[in-house]
């Protein structure tokens, strides 16, 4: 592995759990694993407004070629998503996004998904 490579990973993991604070438990390993671009993004958002709208286009399927993530990189979208949503920077105009949802609709949600 590139050392360059291993230290910029290093540095995001450490920017990342700065930015989680209390919540460093809910590091997301999968993203930084299978998807780095991802965790860097979220490392510059993390704390602005922009960060929501982020979190929520990587659930919204809306390119016919686009997959989907894997179950275990959804968890983490989902629960980064309430967590960033919990930090209540801006007022919610409305209910709507995953930042909204309980655990209740993510837990159906991923039931759901899994049944198909």
């Amino acid at each position: 592995m590139n050392s360059q490579f291993a230290s910029d990973k290093q540095f995001l993991k450490e920017q990342m759990l700065v930015r989680l604070g209390p919540h460093a438990k809910a590091y997301p390993n999968q993203i930084a694993q299978r998807f780095p671009h991802i965790l860097e993004k979220l490392v510059c958002l993390w704390g602005q407004p922009e960060a929501n709208g982020y979190l929520d286009s990587l659930m919204v399927m809306d390119r016919p070629n686009r997959q989907g993530f894997p179950a275990e990189v959804a968890t983490e979208i989902f629960q980064l998503s309430m967590i960033h949503g919990s930090l209540s920077m801006e007022p919610q105009e409305d209910d709507q996004g995953w930042a909204s949802s309980s655990n209740f609709e993510v837990s159906d949600y991923f039931g759901r998904r899994s049944n198909r």
